[in-house]
This record gives structure tokens, sequence and C-alpha cells, in this order.
């Protein structure tokens, strides 16, 4: 029994099953093959990680097991991944053809390989960061989409509908438009179904839009979210900093 906890509970061991099964979903990708080996040997895994889960609450706990937040999440993903076992071999069980719609959420078990990323905690932390600092600018860019798509609508809809519609496919085509892509089509879609001042009209209005969405406000967007990413780092240096400053001045009146 002690052999399978330090089995289950091995990081090193358990980095290893996680690569090997990501290979194997990756090569089953080629493969159509209904209750295949390849399928087989993966519901192997996912139940071997089930397992897993069983052997760390019966060692932790079940609040030690679930309070570790890398624990949730590869409980969840073997949840997520359960349904590819019900029809392994290939038999088609009444009432399950929802649940086998599933088995591709087998995929996600790959995911276990972040919490072996080095300082994973760190970059997690940092992008929690950089959500908080840039959500209200984000907001603001997703309200400026949408009044620019509704006014867009109204303005080109008759002459480039395949664009601008109705407002779904104006939020679509205006988002492309600030990721800089086809830019330049859509004003020439529309110059080529409407008149000469429509056309002038339409590619002074486009250059505007993608000068205030694509290049400020994208940019505005990924600066701020960049920043606060890196200013996790830039405490820590100058904390250490700090203290460093700190141990100088007692060095400085010692002598003294």
């Amino acid at each position: 029994m002690e052999s399978v906890k330090r089995f289950f509970t091995n990081d090193i061991i358990m980095l290893v099953l996680v690569l090997i099964n990501t290979g194997i979903i990756f090569i089953s990708g080629f493969i159509s093959e209904q209750g295949g080996t390849l399928l087989i040997i993966d519901s192997l895994f996912t139940l071997l990680f089930m397992f897993e889960a069983v052997v760390k609450i019966h060692v932790h706990g079940f609040s030690g097991y679930w309070s570790d937040g890398w624990n949730r999440f590869d409980f969840i993903l073997v949840l997520l991944a359960l349904p590819s076992c019900i029809n392994v071999f290939g038999y088609d069980f009444p009432g399950t053809s929802i649940l086998l719609s599933l088995r591709m959420m087998r995929a996600f078990k790959s995911f276990r390989l972040l919490k072996f990323i080095p300082n994973v905690d760190n970059l997690l932390n940092g992008i929690k960061l950089a959500f908080k600092a840039s959500y209200i600018v984000a907001i603001g860019m997703i309200v400026f989409l949408l009044i620019f798509s509704i006014i867009t609508t109204f303005l080109f809809g008759s002459a480039a509908p395949h664009y601008f519609g109705n407002p779904a496919l104006s939020v679509y085509s205006i988002f492309r438009l600030f990721t800089i892509e086809g830019w330049y089509e859509m004003p020439e879609a529309i110059a080529a179904n409407s008149g000469t001042a429509m056309a002038v009209f339409a590619r002074i209005y486009f250059s505007i839009l993608l000068f205030m969405g694509g290049i400020i406000g994208m940019s505005l967007v990924n600066s701020i979210f960049v920043d606060a990413m890196a200013s996790d780092n830039n405490d820590e240096v100058l904390d250490k900093l700090s203290q460093l400053e700190k141990k100088l001045d007692k060095l400085n009146t010692k002598d003294i």
C-alpha cells in the first residue's frame, strides 16, 4: 500500500504518465477507429488518473486534497474525460450518445502539463494582476466595438450585407478590422456597390476606425496587460532592493 501511495504522489512519475497520455491523444487524432487500441489505452490512463485522485484523497483527506487548486484542476479534467470510457469497446449503449459526444473532452487532460511548468504559479498570478488592471479598458473597448458596429450596420448594411448585414455580423467584421485583418477589403466592398461619394466616405470612415480601435485601442489594452504582468516581478525586485538598502544602512551605522 505504501508503494502505491508513493507511486501516485510522485510528481515526476505523474509527469511522465501525463506526457505519455498526451502523446497517445495526439496520435489518436489521426485515427477515426471507434473502440481502437489507442482509445482503450487512453481510457486506462483516465481510470489511472481517477485512481490517483482517490489515493491522494485517502492520503491527505478530502479537505486537504480539495484545498489545493491544482488538485481541483486535475479532478475536473479527469471528470471531463470520463465519458470517453463508456464506449471504449465499440458497443453502442442506449442513451449514451450525448455522453459519447463529450469524448473530445479527454484532450483536456493534456492541460495537466501546466502544473509541472516551473514557476507557473508566478505566471498565473501575473495573468490575474493583468486582468485586474486591464478589464476596465477591455470593457471600454467592447462598448466602443458595439456602438460602432451598430452605427456601421445602419451606414453600410445595404452596401456590404455580408460584412454589415446585421449587428452580429458587424461586431465580427469590426473586430477583424481592429486586428488589422481585411481592413482594406471592407471599404472596397462598399465602394463596389455604391457611388463615388459613399466610397470616399467609407475609406475615410474605416481608416479612422482602424486608427482608433486597431492601432490605439488594442495597443493600449496590450500595453496595460503586459505592464501589469511585469509589475509583479518589479515589486519583487523593489522589495529586494529595499532590503539591500536597509542592510547597507546597518553596515554604515556600525562603521560610524
